[in-house]
């Protein structure tokens, strides 16, 4: 599992102080990113290998400034040509407190051929590391 620890921004703050809904996509798009920085050699954005097809998010409690919190993500299914990650935001504080369950869908994709591909062994290699 990649555990991602967050910084919370003033930019991220709805006007009731907390945590506005559309800042939750950008911390899991944080552990997508350490999941590529684990894992491969990114020398220009055409290196990822993936797109992402599909978000669902629940937000089960109101993150606020005064809490500290990390991504936790790790790959739930590998298919042919796409796979899930899985992901939680979670306090750092209290163990069992998760603010956000979500779950993203990638294709592995070549942006220099503009066209998805079957996932390659070396690669499905590093998702097998992360799947739970």
């Amino acid at each position: 599992m990649i555990i991602t620890p967050l910084q919370i921004r003033f930019n991220d703050m709805d006007p009731m102080m907390r945590v506005n809904n559309s800042s939750y996509a950008s911390y899991l798009e944080l552990g997508r990113l350490d999941f590529c920085r684990q894992y491969l050699k990114i020398q220009e954005l055409a290196d990822i290998p993936f797109v992402l097809v599909r978000l669902e998010m629940d937000i089960q409690q109101s993150l606020r400034p005064n809490m500290s919190a990390a991504v936790h993500t790790w790959v739930s299914r590998i298919g042919q040509s796409s796979w899930d990650f899985r992901a939680e935001i979670r306090s750092t504080d209290q163990a069992d407190l998760v603010f956000v369950s979500a779950r993203t869908v990638q294709v592995y994709f070549d942006y220099r051929a503009n066209k998805k591909r079957a996932i390659p062994p070396e690669f499905r290699s590093c998702l097998q590391a992360e799947l739970l």
